[in-house]
C-alpha cells in the first residue's frame, strides 16, 4: 500500500536536512530565507503497478540562494546542483532510496529553471528547481 504524501514529504525533508546550512521548508512558506529549499508536490500518477501496488509522485524542490555577489552565489548554487558532495541535493535525496521506509524508489532526475529574482526588499536571489520522482 502506498505511503501518505505527508510521510513522503517528511522523508524528503529529513534527507535534505543532512545538507549543512540549508533551510528546509516542507510546506510552502510566505517568505523563505535563503539558502533554503521548498518541497512542493507537482504530480501524482495512480496505479503505476496493478491493483494499487504503487503510485508515482513527482515533487519539485525549489532551491533559493542569495546572491551576495555574482561569484559567491553562483559557486554556492553549483555545490547544490553537483551530482555528489556534501551540499549536493541529488546525493542527499538519493542517499536513502526508501526515504526512511516511505518509498520504493527515489530519483532526482534533473535541475532546471535556473534563474534570478529580485525580492521586494532588494535582495537578489538565484533559483533552481530539482525534479524528484518517487514510487511508493
Amino acid at each position: 500500500m502506498p505511503s501518505s504524501i505527508s510521510d513522503i514529504r517528511q522523508g524528503l525533508a529529513d534527507a535534505l536536512r543532512t545538507i549543512p546550512n540549508l533551510r528546509v521548508f516542507d510546506l510552502v512558506p510566505d517568505n523563505p530565507n535563503p539558502p533554503g529549499i521548498v518541497i512542493s508536490l507537482d504530480r501524482v500518477m495512480y496505479d503505476s503497478v496493478f491493483a494499487r501496488g504503487c503510485d508515482e509522485y513527482e515533487f519539485i524542490l525549489h532551491l533559493i540562494v542569495a546572491r551576495a555577489d555574482d561569484r559567491s552565489g553562483q559557486i554556492r548554487l553549483e555545490e547544490y546542483v553537483a551530482g555528489s558532495g556534501p551540499h549536493s541535493i541529488k546525493a542527499a535525496v538519493e542517499s536513502d532510496p526508501t526515504l526512511t521506509g516511505t518509498a520504493q524508489t527515489v530519483r532526482v532526475s534533473e535541475a532546471r529553471n535556473l534563474g534570478t529574482q529580485e525580492r521586494a526588499d532588494g535582495l537578489s536571489l538565484l533559483l533552481v528547481d530539482f525534479i524528484v520522482t518517487i514510487h511508493s
